[in-house]
């Protein structure tokens, strides 16, 4: 099939990959999001009831249960052979009856507007198909230069970084071959990633293109793609990245669960409470993740905390049994026996580091890189923690502030917690503090963050004051 083809409705014939024997007309068209339309029903919908009278009169009811509704809409795997014999797989097909144009359009359509990805040239079995390799491209960088090279991941996989003119081409060989999921989760997402992470723009893994062996044809996978256009500047340019930087980053997707990703990902047009309140969240399960100290007293053990947990748990129970509860109601077992199980939950905890100390690893770090980023807060990890409790248990801790300031507060962290995250990972990634430290002193995004937070912390209670701290702490002095 050629490219123009692609972009024109190619007509076959299709079956559902499970029932190959019932086979229907119909038309492909490889947009931008594929779509299948087919003359006829490749399977029976539950919604759509179709009986023939005996005189040949055909009806068509529509039940409107919502259950029927979602079974007919379950994805689907879709084989076919379009008119010139090439063989195409839908992976993932979503849709059902297409409503008739007009009244006089009374011919049964099914269309699937909504599909995984689309291959042409091999039918494979849907998302349960693995790959020897991928290739596939980045979307959002303005230039990558022209050097090369390759790279060994500590899961087994091995990248390949091919140039052509100033494109770049990543070329990817996993230990053991894996599913398009696969490589989109744990391959083309952490590419896409730190290279976002790195220019500070959003990025998108685009022209994907997959092979089962070795000596099996290149297939372009067709599906909805996003592919952001690159904009004028960039904290650090994408050439900057090694691939051995990109090696280490898939394997460090693999411990933090994408939530490198989530960190520096943006939510347009969210309440300011809904993006401050991700953000502490992404927070702390970044903390857990990619920070060896996971406990507050390290010389304590499971065993010794299970042992501390059933004694305190012991010794409260006795104690509220003697509690005088005269002119009360006594307490029923029921009561003993949740007020039991809220021992063990409060003390499953108490060896895990707080959120505040969370926060102080993270600023901590980023201080070191940058010494100047949270320059406008008296006390940054204060500030994250008190403002989480606020919002996710309100009344846990009082409003200090005015409603103004407070949210002048939540304004002034959806700022800053994207940038010590950033300045975090960005250290993880390998890039040096010199480098950091002059990109950091170029963007005019992160010095605008610094005068917004700055501006907007002023005259509240997380604002730094000359007492608070020496003026060698102001982010100018930082960047001499």
């Amino acid at each position: 099939m050629s490219a123009a083809d692609q972009i024109q409705p190619v007509k076959g014939t299709f079956w559902q990959a499970d029932t190959p024997h019932r086979r229907v007309p119909g038309e492909l068209m490889l947009t931008d999001s594929p779509i299948l339309e087919i003359l006829g029903r490749i399977f029976d919908e539950r919604s759509n009831r179709v009986t023939i009278s005996e005189h040949g009169g055909t009806t068509i009811s529509y039940t409107g249960d919502p259950e029927d509704s979602v079974a007919d809409f379950e994805p689907r795997d879709i084989h076919g052979v379009l008119e010139d014999g090439t063989a195409v797989s839908i992976v993932g097909a979503q849709g059902g009856k297409k409503h008739a144009g007009s009244f006089y359009d009374w011919k049964y359509r099914q269309q699937f507007r909504s599909t995984r990805h689309v291959l042409v040239g091999e039918h494979v079995e849907g998302d349960r198909q693995t790959y020897q390799d991928c290739r596939f491209q980045i979307a959002g960088a303005n230039w990558w230069g022209t050097t090369g090279g390759q790279a060994q991941a500590q899961c087994g996989g091995t990248l390949i970084l091919e140039t052509d003119g100033d494109q770049l081409t990543f070329h990817y060989t996993p230990a053991e071959p894996q599913t398009i999921r696969e490589l989109d989760w744990q391959v083309l997402s952490p590419v896409a990633s730190l290279v976002s992470l790195a220019t500070h723009n959003p990025t998108g893994a685009i022209q994907l293109r997959v092979r089962r062996t070795e000596k099996s044809p290149w297939m372009a996978v067709h599906r909805r793609e996003s592919a952001p256009t690159a904009r004028s500047h960039e904290l650090l340019p994408a050439r900057l990245i090694s691939p051995q930087q990109y090696a280490a980053w898939i394997d460090f997707q693999r411990i933090t669960d994408g939530l490198d990703t989530a960190a520096i990902d943006r939510l347009p047009g969210v309440a300011i409470q809904t993006e401050v309140l991700a953000l502490a969240a992404i927070a702390e399960g970044l903390h857990q993740r990619i920070y060896d100290a996971d406990s507050r007293i390290p010389a304590l053990s499971r065993s010794d905390m299970q042992q501390a947990r059933r004694a305190a748990r012991k010794a409260a129970l006795e104690k509220v049994r003697q509690i005088d509860r005269t002119g009360r109601e006594p307490l029923s077992p029921a009561d003993l026996t949740e007020f039991g199980q809220a021992m063990n939950d409060s003390f499953s905890f108490i060896n895990k580091p707080t959120y505040r100390s969370r926060m102080a690893d993270f600023v901590a770090e980023a201080q070191s890189i940058i010494p100047g980023i949270v320059g406008a807060f008296n006390d940054w990890p204060a500030a994250v923690k008190d403002i989480r409790n606020i919002l996710a248990h309100q009344g846990t801790e009082p409003h200090s502030e005015t409603l103004d300031q407070f949210h002048d507060v939540l304004i002034a962290l959806s700022y800053s917690i994207p940038w010590v995250l950033r300045t975090v990972l960005l250290a993880r990634a390998g890039f040096d503090p010199a480098t950091l430290r002059e990109a950091y002193e170029l963007s005019s995004q992160y010095n605008l963050h610094l005068a917004n937070t700055r501006n907007l912390l002023i005259g509240g209670p997380y604002a730094q004051t000359a007492t608070d701290a020496p003026a060698s702490a102001d982010s100018s002095a930082a960047h001499r």
